[in-house]
């Protein structure tokens, strides 16, 4: 008898036994409806390097629209030259003391970019004619940068008058990143937000949410003399790990104490719970909470968290966690990158244009907009500063199907009584579009308690077909993919119920 058996989402949370999605979905995206698509891999950007891993990274276009991309590490801020494509130092003379606790943080404000680590003052750069970074102020330093309305709004601060001071956000003059003097005439102030321990994000924008530990607020401009107004949405829930805040169309994604979270609308929603909380708190490290970053997938509608496993040596950052905010699905991934962010295709400049030869060999005109880059994509980096775009071949997939009691899936389709409680497995069709290589696993077992125990692979035939063989009671499946397959959708089963035990 035939069976279908389509994949539902990955469910890592929920028993084996008569899960209804899948227990694993490694190295794979979750798609767009109930089906996976391929992760590609790491292609090689910039063959270059830093002198420490780096700490954040921030994409931006100048006035002339074209390219640039900024880079932080505990001693330096650098950008990749359009040439070379290499890091270039172009930090203030004398450079910067990130402590080993602290790290940094980018914000694009007019035309400028600024750079905040708490241990230094808060730095800038003229994105379209800048050469080095330098001092946006002297009065304050923070944790967390972003930028509001008209404003440069900072959180977790410290000055000279006060110290530190976790719970506080502080805003520019309106108008002017340069001027932090408390003015009502410029709007220049600050605001303590008490009950909520200390701030672990600023999200900017039209209206500010301000991520606490356990605390969510908004800031919403009215004017003088109030400036803006703070309101609550949520106590006792907050953001647990300030690494892993990110926005995306409209809405912010975190790690609160008890799972992830998306923020939309001021309406939390508990994205994790019941699927991939559980597996994250296991599998995860939370002595390198520290080194995760996050980046976002846009055309594809994904969050992408890159965290230390607990099998990470020296807590170096070793797995993605794939989020679909479009149809709540989940996946994973190994990865060969230790940092995310989100890049920009860099300008091709007349030097570079030298490998082509002569103009005519060139494949567009000098006009052509192809030069000034611009182009988003997913971008990883190493600790050594090399640069990686997730454009590469896919990597090696495997999705495994919950358990199922064999018997019991004929009995619903048969139309003849099914007595028996074993059920025999004789083939396997994967149903995956794609030239690709597929293989096939069958692991059977009579009680819940059993070990469980996959036979060896086994490749799709010219029919479509895995022949293998198992008689048992209880039944997974584990499906191997690589190269050349574009979407995996479920498996059909050949299988006869076979008599009781």
């Amino acid at each position: 008898m035939s069976l279908d058996l389509p994949f539902g989402e990955w469910l890592p949370d929920q028993p084996a036994l008569n899960n209804p999605g899948v227990t694993r979905a490694h190295n794979v995206v979750p798609g767009s409806g109930k089906f996976f698509r391929p992760l590609p891999g790491p292609e090689l950007y910039a063959n270059t390097s830093l002198p420490s891993r780096p700490y954040a990274a921030i994409s931006m276009l100048d006035q002339a629209r074209n390219a640039h991309v900024y880079t932080a590490a505990k001693r330096g801020i650098y950008t990749q030259d359009p040439d070379t494509r290499g890091w270039v130092d172009i930090s203030r003379p004398g450079g910067y003391v990130t402590s080993d606790l602290e790290g940094w943080r980018f914000t694009e404000a007019y035309h400028y970019t600024i750079a905040t680590n708490y241990s230094d003052n808060p730095q800038y750069i003229d994105t379209t004619r800048g050469t080095k970074f330098g001092d946006l102020t002297t009065l304050v330093k923070a944790r967390h940068i972003t930028t509001l309305r008209d404003f440069v709004l900072v959180g977790n601060t410290f000055d000279q008058f006060d110290g530190a001071v976790p719970y506080r956000v502080r805003w520019s003059a309106i108008g002017n990143p340069f001027d932090w003097n408390f003015s009502p005439t410029t709007q220049a102030d600050f605001q303590d937000i008490l009950g909520g321990g200390p701030v672990q994000a600023v999200i900017g924008g039209e209206e500010g949410t301000i991520l606490l530990k356990n605390q969510i607020v908004k800031m919403v401009y009215v004017g003088s003399p109030a400036i803006f107004e703070f309101k609550t949405i949520y106590q006792n829930k907050g953001c647990a790990i300030s690494q892993s805040v990110i926005e995306a169309d409209n809405r912010v994604f975190f790690y609160g104490e008890d799972g992830f979270y998306m923020l939309e609308n001021d309406r939390l929603n508990a994205i994790g719970k019941g699927k991939i909380d559980n597996w994250f708190a296991t599998n995860s490290n939370p002595a390198a909470y520290g080194r995760m970053s996050v980046s976002i997938d846009p055309l594809k509608k994904l969050v992408i968290w890159l965290f230390a496993s607990t099998d990470a040596t020296d807590l170096t950052p070793d797995t993605l966690l794939i989020f679909n905010y479009d149809t709540g699905q989940w996946s994973y991934a190994s990865s060969p990158t230790t940092f995310l962010f989100n890049a920009l295709s860099l300008p091709i400049t007349l030097r570079a244009l030298d490998k082509y030869g002569t103009l005519a060999e060139t494949p567009a005109s000098l006009d052509s907009p192809v030069w000034t880059g611009g182009r988003a994509f997913l971008a990883g980096m190493t600790d050594s500063g090399a640069v990686y775009s997730y454009s590469g071949a896919s990597l090696p997939a495997t999705i495994e199907t919950g358990e199922y009691m064999t018997a019991g899936l004929i009995a619903q389709v048969s139309q003849t009584p099914v007595k028996g409680d074993r059920a025999l497995i004789r083939s396997v069709s994967p149903k995956v579009h794609g030239a690709g290589a597929v293989s096939v696993q069958v692991s059977g077992r009579v009680t819940p308690q059993a070990p469980v125990m996959f036979g060896p692979p086994t490749p799709v035939n010219a029919n479509g077909w895995c022949p293998l063989r198992n008689n048992s009671r209880y039944h997974r499946y584990r499906l191997s993919l690589s190269s050349g397959w574009s979407q995996a959708m479920g498996i059909e089963i050949d299988a006869v119920s076979t008599g009781y035990r």
